[in-house]
């Protein structure tokens, strides 16, 4: 039979979810191993006959678990988009997917209807700046790291590199900080791209930018803005070291 746990959940109506272990990445004495899982249905934490759920890793979800059950629609909310969390063991390593079960499942908000983004690893940057080369040759017709809408930068205490990218926003900040509404999504790829002749150069957008992304034409004065190249982004495809990934959202 299988183990009940009751906490409330009071009178918002909530989502019913799957918690999935899905990989591990070091070592579990448990043990939890992938493909174990528990459900959370109603007010309820349901384990399978014979199941078992580590209690440090219990303790860390479950934070997380109530949120994720909210059947609520907010576009710029980092809840809906927030599906993984790891065991707080450093040698454990487990991670942990949280999906909705079945139908019951969160509705679509306008940022989950962005399709893409590009995600960065500056663990495996190695500064080659290929990126920036061929964002400006895509873009602009010559190869000129300044005119590069993606831009690689090196700390010079630890000698790392990381590559910057518009992040996409659902609700982006950029957007509702220009004054002339010079900036607007793209109904087909999700992203934000600029009218160069609306745009006053007023530089508003880069300071609302909450990452430094946006950096401006050498030329033109005009925000420069990942455009995801139509939504076959060139940069990710030249990226030698896989630095670079387009996610779906």
């Amino acid at each position: 039979m299988a183990l009940l746990i009751f906490f409330k959940g009071g009178n918002v109506a909530m989502v019913d979810l799957k918690v999935v272990v899905e990989e591990v990445r070091g070592f579990c004495d448990l043990p939890m191993k992938p493909g174990d899982y528990f459900e959370v249905r109603g007010g309820a934490i349901v384990i399978p006959e014979g199941g078992k759920v580590c209690l440090w890793a219990l303790q860390s979800l479950m934070p997380l678990l109530p949120l994720k059950q909210r059947n609520i629609v907010e576009d710029n909310d980092w809840v809906p988009h927030t599906n993984k969390i790891i065991c707080p063991d450093p040698k454990g390593g487990v991670v942990y997917r949280i999906e909705p079960l079945g139908a019951n499942s969160h509705p679509k908000s306008e940022t989950q209807d962005l399709p893409l983004r590009i995600v960065a690893d500056p663990s495996k940057c190695v500064g080659c700046r290929v990126c920036e080369l061929t964002c400006s040759f895509v873009h602009e017709g010559v190869y000129c790291p300044d005119m590069s809408r993606i831009r690689v930068e090196k700390d010079e205490l630890t000698g790392k590199d990381e590559p910057i990218a518009c992040h996409q926003c659902g609700t982006a900040r950029c957007v509702l900080a220009c004054p002339v509404g010079a900036l607007k999504r793209n109904a087909a790829t999700g992203a934000v791209e600029v009218d160069g002749d609306k745009c006053i150069r007023c530089k508003g957008c880069a300071k609302a930018c909450p990452f430094g992304a946006i950096r401006f034409h050498p030329e033109s004065g005009l925000p420069m803005i990942c455009d995801l190249c139509g939504g076959d982004p060139k940069c990710v495809k030249e990226c030698v070291a896989k630095a670079l990934e387009v996610r779906e959202r």
